[in-house]
């Protein structure tokens, strides 16, 4: 046999006394358990009773009447005196006066400008609506009413007197034939319709001057009227202008 298997032998022949060792951990544990025990003799425990806290509970509103606590006063701001004004030094001797100024004149208010007078305007009796509203459609004849020489409407039973005021007005406003010069006075026709616009305007009479017909037809077509009359029945009403 060999060294290890001898040293082997010797193991299993050597054996752990398990009792001695059994025995020798029971009496520790119940050497343990008497010193437990005893110190609980000596020091009993004690158990605190509950306590029993009160609360009443009251309602929202009583809690308004409370006092609140004041708050802390703002500190003061440091006030500014205001430095003493000291007087003038009396001026020197040889001082030189300067002229007193002059007060600016009020510029006196402009005068209102007076407003254009309305131009006589001669109306069409009932039954003669064909006429011409106007004495004096010659040509070249210096006159007329604002520039606006004769009216004359293609329905006879068109004698409204202040809308015709209105369309004699209108036309002057916006006539500005460009010229000085005496010409013949351009005609022209035009329809009003129920709501006041212009319709179908044409030349039916020439100055002769391109420029003074252009004036004329554009007269028209710049003017705004008024509707016409509520108790006028007829859709438009027709009517040739004679400018100067």
């Amino acid at each position: 046999m060999d060294s290890v298997g001898a040293i082997l032998a010797e193991k299993e022949r050597e054996r752990f006394p398990w009792g001695f060792g059994v025995l020798l951990a029971g009496l520790l544990h119940l050497a343990i358990a008497g010193a437990f025990f005893a110190s609980s003799l000596g020091h009993p425990l004690r158990l605190a009773p509950p306590r029993a806290v009160a609360v009443r509970i009251l309602p929202a509103g009583s809690l308004r009447g409370e006092a609140t606590r004041p708050a802390s006063p703002e500190p003061a701001k440091p006030r500014i005196e205001k430095p003493v004004e000291e007087a003038p030094p009396p001026p020197s001797k040889n001082a030189v006066l300067l002229p007193a100024k002059e007060k600016a004149k009020p510029t006196p208010a402009p005068s209102r400008a007076t407003a254009p007078r309305a131009p006589d305007v001669s109306l069409p009796s009932s039954g003669e609506g064909s006429s011409e509203a106007g004495s004096g459609s010659a040509a070249g004849t210096p006159g007329g009413n604002a520039g606006v020489r004769g009216t004359t409407f293609d329905q006879p039973g068109f004698d409204y007197g202040y809308y015709i005021q209105a369309i004699q007005i209108a036309l002057s406003t916006n006539w500005f034939p460009g010229t000085s010069i005496k010409f013949t006075p351009p005609k022209v026709h035009f329809k009003i319709q129920r709501d006041g616009t212009v319709a179908d305007a044409e030349l039916v009479r020439s100055s002769g001057l391109p420029f003074v017909d252009r004036a004329a037809l554009r007269a028209v077509l710049a003017s705004s009227f008024p509707p016409l009359p509520a108790d006028w029945t007829g859709p438009y009403v027709g009517l040739t202008v004679s400018f100067e």
